[in-house]
């Protein structure tokens, strides 16, 4: 066999005096406008549309397929020197032998032809790779040799294919004519090009294949639907014998399955302009493939965000949740790293909503817009001493607005760092009071909110997140307050107090404990929020580098059963936090965290909500003894829950529960069906 190259391949007379006779021919009828010029081999190359884009992350590694054409398979258009040697060796060995010596057609294999079918020898082919090229370059609709219906179409389209092969010898090389020849070739059902067979069928580049996998694909061409027997009978002609048996298993171990190009789009469940890029144009560069999607994604992020999400989908099955969304930003720029849109075929009821775009009611993550106003008003600090007590809000219309907190407790005095971090909603409206409704409703539009009502809409209920907005608007406003965005809507003095407010434990206990799935080995803010009737919950927060937003609940509006932010949505939040920041603490100080971590998770997603730990509890001596109780209650009530006090059992912890109370110490544990131990605790009675 002659060797592949670049140049234009030496002739032999015969093929010679045909080139020459071809070349007058060609001339006269092109001088009499009989013929058109042949489409080069740039041009013919630069027509190739693919079936499939591929959506590739910021640093160019695929995410995703996604199909555009349904007529046929294809994938971007592989070079001559990316196609393994070893496969044009077996292609031209197989279907064209004397390649290099003719000049589109094979006179020696079209007189053995004719012999053969002279003779009764059976039907025999005279078809070079060029006239094969041929018939893939013909206009569509064309009557073709397989669709001809009489002889003399058959032979005139044979005609059109031997003249179309000679004038593609006359402006090609003979390197062009192979490259064009396997991207355009079908291989078998609707696979088209090498790429898309190599990659299908193989699962790699064509540049990698071997010699038994050469030999299948090329085996493949001459009938694409063959069976599995012929394929690999036709390939061990290609083979050495001992290697036989090796082809034989491999065609039958993959023509039996289906093809790997043929998945579901999981990686990104919806794809969104937010996160698409227009790939930069380097100077004296190729131009950007069109059979390209760039995104600013990045790949170990986006496909750790899409398994976490199916996870907590899975864990909360059983509370009727059924959607939610993740949104990761760096929280310097703004540029989306994980977008998952929802929970994907398995889990979501509908994988075409983007859930990341949705409008939903912010609950309790507005309060840190609220504070951060008045943080940048100086109307407080967060020192100041803010009045956490029950209070009647005129709303108009002799209407009185009573807010609670979520556990309708006061607690009087409380510092504003404090009603911030544990999510206090009477001080939250009296914030409101002081800087008024314009104020924050100014200060969302200057970050990005869109779709706000007028200023005097929303009332006192604007400091509890009755405004509708979406995960994106909420992530981006949230990284907004970090000081390392250089974002001007607030002062570094409010953003550094809106980090210390959310950030630090302690300012949580109200609400949340010091020990939360809210608390990081490393300095995050964090802030959670719930709507109405548990309809959303979210979770969202913020490091230097990134900023994290969680969304968990029902597409159709379904309320959740007994979810909160801390239960449905922070979860999510924590586990892309850690897996952003793992580089960022010493291997041994992670190791140690972990352990304790699985246990705080199980914890707060199912725990004790009262009493709280090293909870002082007073007997009142006025109050008979027998009408004194202790409530136990549980959030996230769960199936074979029960109370024990001291070891002894109270009762099933489906509702609340009261213990008759004995001074001293004790202990209050939540346990299992099996006997284990869920959550437990300590307080004291005097």
């Amino acid at each position: 066999m002659h060797q592949l190259e670049l140049g234009r391949p030496r002739r032999n007379i015969t093929s010679a005096a045909i080139l020459f006779a071809a070349v007058v021919i060609f001339t006269i009828l092109a001088t009499l406008k009989w013929v058109s010029p042949v489409a080069s081999f740039t041009e013919v190359k630069a027509a190739h549309r693919p079936s499939d884009v591929w959506i590739v992350d910021r640093f160019g590694v695929p995410l995703e397929s996604l199909r555009t054409l349904q007529a046929y398979r294809s994938l971007d258009w592989v070079s001559f020197d990316r196609v393994s040697p070893i496969f044009f060796e077996m292609l031209v060995k197989a279907e064209d032998r004397r390649f290099f010596e003719h000049v589109g057609v094979d006179p020696i294999s079209v007189l053995a032809a004719v012999r053969s079918n002279v003779l009764g020898q059976g039907l025999r082919g005279a078809s070079t790779l060029t006239m094969q090229l041929a018939k893939t370059m013909e206009p569509a609709g064309r009557v073709s040799q397989k669709t001809a219906k009489s002889a003399w179409d058959r032979t005139a389209a044979k005609a059109r294919q031997t003249w179309l092969a000679l004038k593609i010898e006359l402006s090609w090389s003979k390197n062009e004519i192979l490259e064009a020849y396997v991207n355009r070739v079908s291989f078998r059902g609707e696979v088209t090009g090498l790429r898309a067979a190599s990659l299908g069928f193989f699962r790699k580049e064509p540049e990698s294949l071997d010699r038994n996998e050469s030999a299948i694909l090329v085996a493949l061409l001459r009938s694409p639907n063959a069976s599995i027997e012929l394929v690999a009978k036709r390939a061990c002609r290609l083979i050495e014998t001992e290697e036989c048996k090796a082809a034989t298993r491999l065609a039958s171990d993959i023509l039996a399955k289906p093809l790997l190009l043929a998945r579901e789009r999981t990686t990104i469940p919806v794809l969104s302009n937010r996160f698409i890029e227009t790939p930069k144009q380097v100077p004296g560069g190729r131009p950007s493939e069109t059979s390209v999607i760039h995104t600013s994604l990045e790949a170990s992020i986006q496909k750790f965000a899409v398994e976490a999400v199916k996870e907590q989908l899975r864990s909360l099955k059983n509370q009727n949740v059924r959607d939610a969304a993740v949104l990761v930003l760096e929280t310097k720029t703004g540029r989306p790293v994980a977008y998952v849109a929802n929970g994907g075929p398995e889990n979501s009821t509908a994988v075409q909503i983007d859930g990341v775009q949705s409008r939903r009611q912010l609950g309790s993550t507005i309060k840190a817009f609220v504070y951060g106003t008045a943080f940048d008003q100086n109307v407080i600090s967060a020192t100041s001493l803010l009045l956490d007590s029950a209070e009647n809000v005129g709303v108009g219309n002799g209407q009185v607005y009573q807010p609670r907190n979520y556990d309708h407790v006061f607690r009087g005095q409380v510092g504003a760092a404090e009603a911030l971090g544990s999510s206090l909603n009477v001080p939250a409206v009296r914030v409101l009071d002081l800087v008024g409704e314009r104020a924050v409703l100014d200060k969302l539009r200057a970050l990005g909110f869109e779709n706000l009502k007028g200023d005097d809409y929303y009332g006192p209920s604007l400091a509890l997140g009755t405004v509708d907005a979406t995960l994106w608007e909420l992530a981006q406003g949230y990284r907004q307050l970090s000081t390392s965005s250089d974002s001007k809507v607030f002062s570094a003095s409010a953003k550094s107090q809106i980090f210390e407010s959310l950030s630090i434990a302690e300012n949580r206990r109200f609400t949340f404990g010091v020990e939360s799935l809210l608390q990081l080995p490393f300095a995050a803010a964090a802030k959670t929020g719930t709507s109405k009737d548990m309809r959303d919950n979210w979770c969202v927060g913020f490091t230097s580098e990134y900023t994290v937003a969680a969304w968990v609940g029902n597409f159709d509006g379904e309320p959740m059963w007994n979810v909160s932010g801390i239960t449905g949505a922070a979860p999510l939040w924590r586990q892309l936090m850690l897996h952003l920041h793992r580089d960022h603490l010493p291997i041994d100080k992670m190791a140690n965290y972990r352990a304790p971590d699985r246990a705080l998770v199980k914890r707060t997603l199912t725990h004790i909500r009262y009493p709280v730990s090293d909870m002082l509890i007073g007997l009142d001596p006025d109050i008979p003894k027998h009408l004194q109780l202790v409530p136990l209650k549980v959030e996230g009530v769960g199936q074979g829950l029960s109370f024990f006090v001291n070891n002894r059992k109270v009762g099933a912890a489906t509702e609340t529960r009261f213990w008759k109370p004995v001074k001293g110490r004790h202990h209050v544990a939540l346990r299992d069906a099996n006997g284990r131990v869920v959550d437990e605790l300590n307080f004291i009675v005097r």
